[in-house]
């Protein structure tokens, strides 16, 4: 669940500030006050005790990542470091329980780098740490590996109620798509606990949710067919070629006017140990074969899904495609 080793306990191994001060930025990064991460095994002789504990087939080091990927992993630890210091009655919640449920955060800006829990006596805003003032009952609240946390519902709710729609889409998709919970056990869930604020923004994530979407990519994609007002596609769309035999199967079709788009992913075409040289030939084989079906493809990138310009030409290609039939 934590991919890292987080400690703050050098003083029983002898160690002062000087000593912990010269391992930061060599095989120790500080995380928040009287915590540190293991980063890395060290061969330096003075950091024997810092590469003790890397070297231990029980510690799982960082990853080393860039960018949002980074900031998801940061966060990971950081809620790693806060187990065991929550204040009473207060448990885990929003993107923080995303990762003990083991869901993905879909994406995170740096201000968001901090852990989240609710409580219903105790509400605090911190640097690394920020606690709501939540009500919650017994349905609200479990504990997945002894970790105190919202319930799946309530998380996925929490999230609606206090994050961007493509965001809690993605998450509430993902959840969906594990068979985690049912659409419909989330709309019960959501009924039986009425909330003073933030009905709207429930009921859109609600109204959106579609479990056969695959990845986060894909869900956001979906929400911006939405707002940008570009009906009729499907996700998974199976396109056949005029003999009824498989052609391909795309992320999102619109069969009436015959557009599909698809993701381009991070490392699309190093897949399973694949040839990238032979993937790539594969790919630009089959859109080939999709053209020649009368099909238009276009290819979305991650920050593509940021922007406008790509959502405004799928429009203008549907609403063309759609009246003329081209």
């Amino acid at each position: 669940m934590f991919a890292c080793l987080v400690t703050a306990d050098f003083d029983g191994a002898g160690w002062d500030f000087h000593r912990v001060g010269s391992a930061v930025g060599c095989c120790l990064r500080r995380l928040r006050r009287g915590h540190y991460v293991v980063t890395r095994v060290c061969s330096r002789p003075e950091h024997s005790f810092v590469a003790a504990i890397a070297g231990a087939a029980t510690t799982d080091l960082p990853v080393e990542t860039t960018g949002m990927r980074k900031r998801v992993e940061d966060l990971r630890i950081l809620v790693r470091s806060f187990v065991g210091a929550l204040p009473r009655d207060a448990v885990f919640s929003h993107r923080s329980a995303l990762i003990v449920h083991g869901l993905p955060v879909p994406f995170l800006e740096r201000s968001d780098v901090r852990a989240e829990a609710v409580s219903p006596h105790y509400p605090s805003r911190q640097t690394d740490l920020v606690i709501r003032l939540r009500s919650l009952d017994t349905e609200a609240v479990t504990s997945v590996g002894g970790i105190p946390v919202t319930s799946l519902p309530q998380t996925l709710i929490d999230v609606a109620r206090d994050c961007p729609l493509d965001f809690a889409v993605a998450a509430a998709d993902a959840a969906v798509h594990q068979g985690l919970i049912a659409l419909e056990d989330l709309r019960v869930y959501s009924r039986a606990h009425p909330v003073r604020t933030g009905r709207r923004r429930i009921d859109a994530m609600l109204a959106n949710i579609d479990g056969r979407r695959e990845t986060v990519a894909e869900s956001i994609c979906a929400v911006r067919f939405v707002e940008y007002s570009i009906p009729g596609f499907e996700p998974q769309f199976v396109v056949r070629d005029q003999h009824g035999r498989f052609l391909a199967r795309s992320d999102f079709g619109n069969e009436a006017a015959k557009v599909l788009a698809e993701f381009d992913g991070a490392g699309k075409y190093y897949l399973d140990g694949q040839d990238p040289h032979r993937a790539f030939e594969q790919e630009r084989r089959r859109e080939y074969a999709l053209r020649n079906e009368g099909y238009m493809v276009f290819r979305i990138r991650w920050r593509d899904l940021f922007r406008a310009d790509v959502f405004l030409k799928i429009r203008e290609a549907v609403r063309r495609r759609g009246v003329t039939g081209d």
